[in-house]
């Protein structure tokens, strides 16, 4: 029979830039699998730092790339006890934010890959609001409640950049990845393509 135990525990953020009164936009982004958030941090160094603040949570869960030693990655989630690791990205993802002072800047949420169902989901249950929603190369999670998303004012931006050059893309996501977030959030995405398969481009990042 399966158990559970709630127990105190440490886990690493990064973050990139410093948070002062000059900052105009904290970012919230999430890396996708199998990537370490120390080094997904720094696709965002060319934004201007003295604007840009940038929190990078992890996921809790690591393993090896390669077997059993070498380069190390982490993942969010798995399918098993789902519902579990869910809570639990919620718990810490709420703990990292706690020690920031939110109020009075622009709030971007960035989920690349399997980063993007996270972010959508963390997006619904947390409520903060949010200038703008990229969702990069990943799906929008179809498993949050239209009701969660009722903070929304309707004027955030919600965006979707994919590549046709992107080993996982199919022509048949656009239309559900669409349905997907109208269903959700009210509208459907702002779609961009970008020439690069299955990464983040930093030299796009700017223009959002």
């Amino acid at each position: 029979m399966q158990n559970h135990i709630k127990f105190s525990t440490k886990a690493s953020y990064y973050t990139l830039n410093e948070l002062t009164d000059k900052t105009e936009r904290i970012w919230l982004v999430f890396h996708g699998y199998g990537q370490l958030a120390e080094y997904f941090i720094k696709k965002f160094e060319g934004l201007d730092p003295e604007k840009n603040f940038i929190i990078a949570p992890q996921g809790l869960s690591k393993y090896y790339l390669d077997g059993v030693y070498g380069r190390v990655g982490a993942s969010w989630m798995t399918k098993e006890d789902r519902l579990t690791e869910i809570e639990n990205q919620y718990v810490y993802i709420d703990a990292v934010l706690e020690q920031f002072d939110l109020s009075g800047k622009e709030l971007v949420y960035f989920g690349f890959s399997q980063g993007t169902a996270t972010m959508g989901r963390y997006a619904a249950y947390a409520k903060n609001p949010f200038s703008k929603m990229i969702i990069w190369a990943g799906t929008f999670p179809p498993d949050t409640d239209p009701k969660d998303w009722a903070y929304l004012s309707g004027k955030e931006g919600i965006h979707y950049y994919t590549s046709k050059e992107d080993v996982y893309f199919k022509d048949e996501m656009i239309p559900k990845q669409n349905e997907v977030v109208k269903s959700a959030l009210g509208r459907e995405p702002e779609l961009h393509w970008y020439d690069g398969g299955h990464r983040v481009m930093p030299e796009l990042l700017s223009e959002i």
